[in-house]
């Protein structure tokens, strides 16, 4: 997951001698309408229908030796393009991310131990499961990370958050995953639905290596209680549990830590996805239709967390839900085609990684005795 600074924070005026230098440069770039200075900001209206995207850019490139930055809205019909002095950044201490990483290999390393039961040695199952799960969601932040570094998107290393183990009856993963903060905005759409949807894909791929890894060295033991409980699946477990590993009838497995670190990365994944707030998903979902429709897809993410039992989840989202999404620099420019047919990939991984298959059949049974089928 990543946090996004506000574009309120970077709403500095340049000194009005600039004025003249920085309406040469726009004019280079765009074809102007009107300038003006608009509480004490340089101001553009921009001609309609005109390329907006790559002229954009390079505003940008020559922007920034002057210690400026730039942000084109659409306002009551109009492009508007607005120049204001780029905020300098405070630099991390990096001694945070360090500790924070060291705790959460000593609490993932306490949840290995406690998994490992009489499965293996417990020693071996505890740096199994740290060195899988702190690869899936560290793997998931650097794919953020690199991204917004390409991009050029100020961004800090990966913060991890230390958890509990599973202790008094808690299912604690010894972590709460893992957060890196955008100290700049993107430069447009397609950088802000690079930075959201680069964390989900890699994740999933580390995860699903890790789920199948885990999976063919998990043992297979026979239900002798009726009212054992069970982790949820993902569908991507049930697939190859389906298709690969022919579980017999009456019949369970025993996560080995490794798959437990997979399936942990698929729970991540799916939630990251869901369309809502500052969540990855919530990124892509500002990219592709906006501001509004976003909101009312945060709604639906958080009633679907409710109904799935996500509830301090469902509370997050809520409390991430309270600040607007500032967006990308450019938000006009719109989305590439090769990122909205890319949007369907995403979805796909986020089914895969869900186990929303359980409410879907257990619907299509309701249906079908409801009409006789």
């Amino acid at each position: 997951m990543s946090e996004t600074q506000d574009e309120t924070g970077m709403a500095q005026a340049p000194q009005p001698a600039d004025f003249d230098r920085i309406t040469s440069l726009v004019s280079k770039e765009f074809q102007v309408e009107e300038a003006l200075v608009e509480s004490n900001i340089p101001t553009y209206c921009l001609k309609q229908l005109q390329e907006t995207k790559q002229p954009f850019l390079r505003l940008l490139a020559n922007l920034k030796p002057m210690g400026f930055t730039a942000f084109l809205r659409r306002r009551d019909g109009r492009t508007v393009l607005k120049i204001v002095s780029k905020p300098l950044t405070k630099p991390g201490n990096i001694l945070v991310n360090w500790l924070l990483f060291l705790a959460t290999i000593a609490t993932t390393f306490v949840t290995g131990y406690m998994l490992s039961g009489d499965m293996l040695d417990p020693l071996v199952g505890g740096a199994a499961f740290t060195i899988a799960i702190m690869t899936v969601l560290g793997a998931h932040e650097m794919g953020h990370k690199l991204t917004a570094n390409r991009k050029g998107i100020e961004a800090t290393p990966p913060y991890f958050i230390p958890g509990p183990p599973p202790v008094g009856g808690l299912l604690g993963i010894g972590t709460f995953g893992a957060v890196i903060m955008q100290k700049s905005l993107p430069p447009n759409r397609d950088a802000l639905f690079d930075v959201g949807a680069s964390g989900p894909i890699i994740g999933f791929v580390l995860a699903s290596v890790a789920s199948v890894v885990g999976l063919l060295m998990s043992p297979v033991h026979e239900i002798t209680q009726p009212d054992m409980s069970f982790l949820p699946s993902p569908l991507f477990f049930d697939l190859f549990i389906s298709y690969v590993t022919n579980l017999p009838n009456n019949y369970y497995i025993q996560l080995h830590p490794i798959a437990f670190a997979g399936w942990v990365g698929m729970i991540v994944t799916m939630l990251n996805l869901l369309p809502a707030a500052m969540l990855d998903g919530g990124h892509v979902a500002r990219s592709l239709i906006g501001e509004r429709a976003r909101l009312v897809l945060t709604v639906l993410s958080f009633a679907l967390l409710v109904v799935a039992g996500f509830i301090p989840m469902a509370i997050f989202v809520l409390f991430l839900s309270m600040y607007r999404h500032p967006g990308p620099l450019d938000d006009v420019s719109p989305l590439s085609k090769s990122r909205k047919i890319l949007t369907v990939g995403l979805v796909a991984i986020f089914f895969l990684c869900s186990y929303l298959h359980y409410y879907i059949l257990y619907l299509l049974q309701v249906l079908m005795k409801l009409f006789g089928i």
